[in-house]
């Protein structure tokens, strides 16, 4: 229920959306501490892969500690102190996440119960969606009755819903996906199970239309070693020449078919605008908010040291999104540089950065954080949280093996 922002238990009577993860987590902790109190070990024991985090909490410390200096000092206060709390409250609940299933002594089971129950929940809600697109529902900014705020999808122009799930962003949610496949890779043996819990998430990333989130998955397998053993196999070389070959001669034989399907549906046109960087496009208004978000940033020297305060960017991006309070630059990097300045910046690359250069097995999960943070931004979300903590936790890269200390025999005399 990590990313199930579909669901508010307040009914939308309030002005935050309460998601199960928010009251679900701390129980999940609170639960863990009892338990261990229960059985009369209340301490915590800090094993390596804590030990091994300590340096991501002083780095996670400092990027929220400037985060608050720019609310201070921000162009919206008001607004900038909420949103400030709900990161706070996330990265404390994430790094409990991630620290809960470190300490777990069957992680496997864990991880691979969670996921499959994870992908049980989304394929209910895609479902739901489906029916909802039958019946002409969509999804609007309020929606007008609960079940259009659980199951109305978000369309791709008027050809396809947008399947994402209990999250209401489908871009969101193809990320939320391909870091189940990565908690999968890291904690579950390969076994048959997993191998169609990965195909299944592969089929629901597809299905949310997201070029972010297909980007992501698609990056995530390239840097992933088991891709490249896979891919250099003589079996899987042997079935992409043949899918290529019968790709090749169908198109042959079925062109005019095809085409005329395209034009049928109007396809070309949908793809067109998703792909375009011309004005007015889907892709040239993410060049547009790259181009202001550099602007903003280099507006004065306050911005480019302080930035003009967390949160605060629905305050000079009103001409994109009007009075919608979370319009944002479309790009973790350009929104932290614009909203919390240099220094800030700085740090969110160190987090990012050092697993990939000291920590094993990390480059190919940075490597699709990193490159889904492009167009979009996951700093709110739970799951870039945990991740990341979890990846600072893995072995160090090339570090020496504890040795015990052996004192030299003194020869006698």
């Amino acid at each position: 229920m990590i990313s199930a922002d579909r669901i508010d238990l307040l009914l939308r009577s309030a002005p935050f959306t309460l998601t199960p993860f928010l009251v679900l987590s701390p129980l999940v902790v609170l639960f863990s501490l009892l338990s261990k109190g229960l059985a009369g070990t209340p301490h915590l024991t800090i094993t390596p892969p804590i030990q091994r985090q300590i340096p991501f909490l002083a780095a996670s410390s400092l990027f929220l500690l400037l985060s608050l200096i720019s609310v201070a000092l921000g162009m919206d206060p008001e607004r900038g102190i909420v949103a400030f709390a709900d990161l706070l409250l996330v990265c404390i609940l994430g790094y409990c996440i991630s620290m809960r299933i470190l300490v777990d002594l069957e992680p496997e089971k864990l991880i691979v119960r969670s996921v499959t129950f994870a992908v049980l929940v989304y394929t209910f809600f895609c479902v739901g969606q489906v029916i909802a697109w039958t019946h002409g529902m969509v999804m609007a900014q309020e929606p007008t009755s609960w079940v259009e705020s659980l199951f109305a999808p978000q369309p791709l122009w008027v050809f396809a819903p947008r399947l994402s799930g209990a999250t209401v962003d489908p871009n969101r949610a193809g990320f939320v996906l391909v870091m189940y496949i990565a908690l999968l890779d890291k904690f579950a043996a390969k076994s048959r199970y997993t191998f169609m819990l990965h195909l299944v998430v592969a089929v629901l990333v597809l299905l949310t239309l997201s070029r972010s989130a297909m980007l992501c998955w698609f990056v995530y397998y390239f840097f992933s070693r088991n891709f490249w053993k896979l891919f250099t196999s003589r079996r899987v070389v042997v079935w992409l020449t043949i899918i290529a070959i019968a790709s090749s001669l169908g198109y042959f034989f079925y062109r005019e078919q095809l085409n005329d399907l395209s034009e049928a549906w109007n396809i070309s046109e949908a793809v067109s605008d998703r792909f375009t960087l011309d004005q007015g496009s889907s892709g040239g208004d993410h060049i547009a908010l790259i181009r202001r978000g550099v602007d903003t940033w280099l507006s004065s020297t306050h911005t480019v040291i302080i930035g003009i305060g967390f949160a605060a960017a629905p305050k000079v991006l009103t001409d994109f999104f009007g009075t919608n309070k979370h319009g944002n630059f479309h790009s973790l990097y350009l929104t932290v540089l614009a909203e919390l300045g240099f220094f800030a910046f700085v740090t969110l690359m160190f987090i990012l950065g050092y697993p990939v250069y000291g920590r094993q097995g990390s480059v190919a999960c940075i490597a699709a954080i990193v490159i889904f943070n492009v167009t979009y931004q996951s700093l709110m979300e739970p799951l870039f949280w945990v991740i990341l903590a979890l990846l600072w936790s893995f072995e160090r890269r090339g570090g020496a093996k504890h040795q015990p200390l052996v004192l030299s025999s003194v020869p006698a005399s």
